[in-house]
């Protein structure tokens, strides 16, 4: 699986954000082609977009208690009520990794699940695909 090309994408809030990352990761690693219903909110304020994502999640995707390569991790920002992030969970080399982007990263990144809380953010759950 070539994740490394998918890492340093630069983030951009209208082209390149969390939900795009994980859009694109789908269609090209994984061959599915998931589709938000409607238009995808933009630039919305944090408790609407959480809401948004929230939305979206039901419709998209189910719970799941294990996750495996692909599947969505719905994150929550320091300060936030609600998640409102997401990015693509991967097990490499043993370790459970996170594929995600955000404005303060300045581009995607693949992070250690363990190291998500020093970057400010928690996990909420683990989501498979419709």
């Amino acid at each position: 699986m070539d994740i490394d090309r998918f890492i340093g994408i630069p983030y951009d809030m209208r082209h390149m954000d969390c939900a795009d990352l994980a859009l694109l990761v789908q269609r090209e690693l994984f061959g599915r082609t998931v589709m938000l219903a409607g238009k995808r909110p933009r630039l919305l304020r944090d408790d609407a977009q959480a809401q948004a994502i929230r939305a979206y999640t039901q419709q998209l995707a189910d719970p799941v208690a294990q996750p495996q390569d692909g599947d969505a991790v719905l994150m929550r920002e320091i300060g936030a009520a609600e998640a409102g992030h997401i990015g693509t969970y991967f097990f490499l080399n043993f370790t459970p990794y996170v594929l995600h982007t955000t404005a303060l990263l300045g581009a995607s990144v693949l992070h250690r699940r363990q190291d998500l809380s020093a970057t400010g953010l928690t996990v909420e759950g683990f989501y498979r695909w419709k």
